[in-house]
């Protein structure tokens, strides 16, 4: 989305040294992105100030019902998949799990309405 374009120059440094300590890393597709970094209180105390003075830039605001700060090993949705990093550093992206329960749902829908009365 051309909206969200130019954010991520935002977010991170163009001097390495400072973006090899923040670890910011930054992915859309279209009007849906994450954020991550190494440090939490570097997302809430700069990442997130600078997401809201740019969307506000643009009238739009952050949601605070889809804005969520988690740890990778608890696992992110995006775009109906599920990232997560496991103990054994393991990186295994999956389909979300609402995406499996609908996937089930429509086929046992689909067979239901076959059977035969």
């Amino acid at each position: 989305m051309i909206t969200l374009s130019g954010l991520e120059s935002k977010l991170i440094s163009s001097k390495e040294r400072i973006r090899n300590q923040e670890k910011i890393n930054f992915i859309s597709y279209a009007d849906d992105f994450i954020i991550t970094s190494a440090d939490e209180e570097l997302l809430n105390n700069k990442v997130i100030p600078i997401i809201e003075r740019f969307l506000a830039e643009r009238g739009l605001e952050l949601s605070k019902e889809k804005t969520k700060i988690t740890h990778i090993s608890k696992g992110v949705d995006f775009l109906g998949f599920n990232i997560r990093k496991y103990s054994n550093n393991k990186v295994l992206t999956k389909p979300a799990k609402e995406n499996i329960k609908s996937f089930i749902k429509e086929i046992k829908e689909t067979i239901m309405s076959n059977i035969p009365l």
